[in-house]
């Protein structure tokens, strides 16, 4: 009996937001995800461990895998028992070819299941200000293919009933044969100074519009230097654009910042970004690994309260130590009478989490902040011994404050950070226009100076607005000769973004 199954996919129109909660689901379960070339890959990065993925690329003038290929591809991977979703841009039953392989894979009995997606037509519309229907405008919608392999001239299509039916006109795939799509309208009575729009690339952080009239639009698009893959819109509605067009106006719509964070830290920057209708290039120069050994943070656990305060500088210190205090059979109760001290956010969370509330957490976030809050609240330190768990290449700078002030420090690494692997695909990223690289520590700037070299990373940075997230950053930047464009009033992934917005378009 057959244990595989496949499942037709709509991937939205290419805003990861925009992907539906159960196509979601059915990406994290696949044991075989096929797409097609207008599917985002971005959608991709949410496969188990272990997935294979392959592009078939379909798209217009693009199908390096025929559609017998790709049916006898599904049909195989099913009957051998395997979880397949077939990845389709847009919605799979709207011009995606979806009812096509649904019937194949009835004529061979193998189960299957359509999720609809986000439509192109509605999502591109939407995100360029152009609602499809409006009662003071329209009351139909007509949805067309610009494009027939065996009607190369559209004559097929009734074009003076589209014409005299009136309301929105979308038309799929219709780039190449925008002219004669123009033409045809006219030819059959449509005015000429109708609306009309075109849409490239929608919903994208790279989406491109320009609208204005079936008798200029072409020479528009061409100006705009607009390409496939398009939507086409013609229709009343389209003069609601210059009002509406609320996505092209975020303000960091077009921008490309590339992050440097460790992709899993990356996340509330790229989707903070990604809401301002930027486009999040990751890039992380950091990878964190535990220390060579547990020996040291397991003696400082065995000793715990030979220790006044525990200081932690960052979450991954905390899961460090928690993690060592688990293998030990013990859990945040073996703290006692220690005090903690944290920096940040982030790392309060981590502790949070744990059922531990920090005694001192500067409401500035850095380092420097926390020294200074121990100074406010003690007029020494004599006899007060401190437990620093930190990074391997963590500046020295908080220690010899408090040892200055009379504590007894000892600093162990909780931690180590190190240089990912990084392909020589992932450093032609920069290939491309960036506008801006964001840099959320000290660590970043100098494994970012590594990964790259010295070479190229300054000529990337001569080019892109360089953000700090705070001072300690800011001062590693320019220890290499870089002046960051902006840095954090407050040293959060809030204020880093905050100062982004600030600076002129």
């Amino acid at each position: 009996m057959m244990k595989g199954k496949v499942y037709l996919v709509g991937a939205g129109p290419g805003d990861p937001g925009l992907l539906t909660v159960k196509a979601l689901r059915l990406i994290r379960e696949a044991d075989l995800i096929v797409y097609d070339t207008l599917a985002n890959p971005e959608h991709l990065r949410w496969a188990k461990e272990g997935a294979k993925k392959i592009c078939v690329g379909k798209g217009f003038r693009h199908r390096p895998m025929s559609q017998d290929r790709i049916n006898r591809l599904i049909i195989e991977a099913a009957r051998k028992g395997r979880k397949v979703v077939r990845l389709k841009g847009g919605d799979p039953f709207l011009f995606g070819r979806g009812g096509e392989e649904a019937l194949v894979l009835v004529r061979h009995r193998v189960p299957f299941e359509a999720v609809p997606g986000v439509t192109s037509a509605a999502a591109c519309a939407a995100y360029a200000g152009i609602p499809l229907t409006h009662r003071d405008h329209n009351a139909s919608v007509t949805f067309l293919t610009g494009h027939r392999a065996d009607d190369e001239d559209l004559s097929s299509v009734d074009w003076k009933s589209l014409v005299r039916l009136g309301g929105t006109l979308v038309v799929y795939m219709g780039f190449y044969n925008l002219g004669k799509i123009v033409r045809r309208l006219v030819e059959n009575g449509m005015p000429s100074d109708m609306e009309a729009a075109v849409i490239h690339w929608g919903t994208l952080p790279y989406q491109k519009s320009c609208a204005g009239t079936l008798a200029d639009i072409e020479p528009k698009v061409k100006k705009a230097g607009l390409k496939a893959p398009c939507i086409i819109l013609v229709g009343k509605v389209v003069r609601l654009k210059n009002k509406l067009n609320w996505f092209e106006g975020l303000p960091l719509f077009g921008k490309t910042v590339a992050v440097t964070r460790m992709r899993d830290r990356a996340g509330v920057l790229k989707d903070r970004l990604e809401e301002l209708g930027a486009r999040v290039i990751e890039f992380p120069v950091i990878e964190i690994k535990k220390p060579a050994s547990a020996a040291e943070i397991d003696r400082a656990i065995v000793c715990l309260s030979c220790y006044d305060w525990l200081v932690f500088t960052s979450a991954y210190g905390v899961e460090s130590f928690f993690e060592r205090l688990a293998k030990l059979g013990k859990d945040a109760r073996a703290l006692g009478l220690v005090k903690v001290a944290a920096v940040g956010p982030e790392t309060g969370r981590a502790l949070a989490e744990r059922g531990v509330v920090p005694d001192l957490l500067p409401e500035r976030f850095e380092t420097e902040a926390l020294a200074e809050e121990f100074g406010k609240r003690f007029s020494s330190l004599e006899e007060v011994k401190i437990l620093l768990l930190r990074s391997d290449i963590a500046p020295p700078f908080l220690e010899e404050r408090l040892r200055k002030m009379g504590a007894e420090v000892t600093r162990i690494t909780a931690y180590q950070t190190a240089l990912p692997k990084l392909s020589l695909s992932d450093g032609n990223l920069f290939r491309e226009k960036v506008d801006f690289v964001t840099f959320t520590s000290a660590s970043t700037v100098i494994h970012f100076l590594k990964v790259l070299g010295r070479s190229r990373a300054r000529k990337i940075l001569r080019k892109a607005k360089i953000a700090s997230i705070g001072p300690v950053t800011s001062r590693t930047l320019r220890r290499f000769g870089f002046e960051p464009h902006c840095q954090a009033r407050t040293f959060t992934i809030e204020g880093l973004v905050q100062s982004m917005r600030s600076l002129p378009r």
